[in-house]
């Protein structure tokens, strides 16, 4: 999973991207991300789930996941997506340094 997130005051100047391999986690945290990947139904999201009028200081994500038979990318902003993907985000971003 790669997680980047642009926007904010800092702009793109800002962005972070955050790299995750589940095989490197402890079997609980990989096996919590991987059912919040399941539980959103990840694959059979839009490409993008954005608010129609963002504002400048709205964190826009870009998550990919690949599973190796399938791969997949959303743009987002936190507050236009599920909650199991707001929780996935959350989860990523508290739990893995940025690259």
């Amino acid at each position: 999973m790669k997680l980047r997130c642009t926007g904010g005051f800092a702009g793109p100047a800002g962005a972070q991207t955050r790299t995750v391999d589940l095989a490197c986690l402890p079997h609980d945290q990989a096996e919590q991300m991987q059912q919040l990947v399941q539980a959103c139904d990840f694959f059979a999201l839009p490409d993008k789930l954005v608010k129609t009028e963002p504002k400048s200081w709205d964190f826009q994500y870009d998550l990919e996941v690949d599973e190796g038979q399938q791969a997949h990318t959303v743009r987002y902003h936190l507050d236009a997506v599920p909650e199991q993907l707001r929780t996935l985000t959350e989860k990523i971003n508290d739990e893995v340094d940025p690259d």
